[in-house]
């Protein structure tokens, strides 16, 4: 590694008054007190300032480093650069400057407050860190960074906030991959989304920025808001997010709940376009209306929140949980304002009091009010069947 110093020089002391002045001190110091007689801290002041006497001062100082090849990995400007007396530390005051990949620039960072370790190879930040990143525009903000050019690694230790235009978020730690443009975020977790507004909540994301991608492993809490109100909810193990589609895909363990209307949706997976509000799925999924108590499973569905109607296939089953009355069909739209049912192919309709059977190729109703009518292409289709009360 090649790690260059550019500094304005500065007058030294000459060399015969530097003698004199050590003579005049060594003679005081045996007047006053001899070796052996000097306290613990008189030592410890005594090394600290032969530390302060060896080390190296530069102000104004610009640094830099190359690898093997000759080409660049950073380059700061400092007020001040203070160097141990082996050179291998370097303590910087009032940091700005650029670090490279492959020739181009990949972060502009600023800082209070550095130090350089093993020639060049590890950067540590402290105090009012910020890194821009000028290829996607994510800025990250922090009290404490590790920068390491040989891993193009970023380690945000201490109040990481970052932004950008698609999502802000804030955390206790992460990693930065300024290859893949990746940022790891660990530990309470708030993050936003613009347009509508998603507030997400969880312990560990990552989110992969030019491919506009949030991904969590994790419990990860989702709140919808349309300006101030909550209009949906959500809980699950793990999800994908895309937020230039504005869809999650939600996976094991899910929890979903819309305010308005008030329905529960229940699966193995789901996705969810949020801008639009439509849930869409193709493994087995159940709906609950908790306000009218009806629910709904199918082995696909699709649900428009806005629109409040829901599309079911693939074997439907409708269910009054006041009543006990079922509605069995292939396909079933449910409209959830007016709680009418449609629904088509292998009409089943059970009812518990009077106990009946009604089976057809469509049917259409209210089952919240145990008012449905089963028809059938052909006259000879539909069939009753009714079950006397045992005595």
């Amino acid at each position: 590694m090649n790690w260059y110093i550019h500094a304005a020089k500065k007058p030294l002391l000459g060399m015969m008054t530097l003698i004199i002045l050590l003579l005049l001190l060594a003679t005081t110091a045996c007047q006053q007190k001899s070796p052996d007689q000097k306290s613990s801290k008189d030592k410890s002041d005594e090394k600290e300032s032969l530390d302060l006497e060896s080390s190296l001062l530069l102000n104004n100082a610009t640094l830099e480093q190359s690898n093997a090849e000759g080409k660049r990995l950073w380059k700061i400007q400092v007020k001040k650069a203070t160097y141990s007396k082996d050179r291998e530390v370097a303590r910087l005051d009032k940091i700005k400057g650029n670090i490279y990949q492959n020739g181009k620039i990949v972060l502009y960072i600023s800082a209070d407050k550095g130090e350089v370790y093993k020639d060049g190879e590890e950067i540590f930040l402290k105090q009012n860190i910020i890194a821009t990143d000028p290829r996607n525009g994510a800025i990250i903000r922090s009290q404490e960074v590790e920068w390491r050019p040989k891993n193009s690694l970023l380690i945000i230790r201490k109040e990481l906030q970052g932004s950008h235009a698609q999502l802000e978020a804030s955390a206790k730690e992460g990693k930065y991959q300024t290859i893949e443009q990746k940022l790891e975020l660990n530990g309470d977790i708030v993050a936003t989304a613009k347009e509508p507004k998603l507030q997400l909540r969880a312990d560990h994301l990552i989110w992969t920025i030019p491919k506009h991608q949030v991904i969590s492993d994790r419990i990860l809490k989702v709140t919808r808001y349309n300006d101030k109100v909550i209009t949906d909810q959500v809980a699950t193990d793990r999800s994908e997010i895309d937020l230039k589609a504005k869809t999650i895909t939600i996976k094991q363990n899910i929890e979903f709940k819309s305010l308005e209307p008030p329905l529960q949706v229940a699966s193995n997976q789901i996705v969810w376009n949020y801008q639009t509000r439509v849930v869409s799925s193709e493994t087995p999924i159940r709906l609950v209306d908790t306000k009218e108590q009806i629910s709904m499973t199918g082995n696909r569905a699709q649900v428009n929140f806005n629109q409040k109607v829901a599309y079911l296939s693939d074997g439907v089953q409708g269910i009054n949980e006041r009543t006990g009355a079922k509605l069995y069909a292939k396909d079933l739209q449910w409209n959830m304002p007016s709680q009418v049912v449609s629904a088509t192919g292998n009409v089943i309709y059970e009812q518990l009091n009077p106990v009946f059977n009604l089976t057809g190729d469509k049917a259409t109703g209210i089952l919240r009010d145990n008012n449905i009518t089963v028809t059938s292409t052909s006259p000879t289709r539909v069939v009753t069947e009714i079950y006397p009360n045992p005595q």
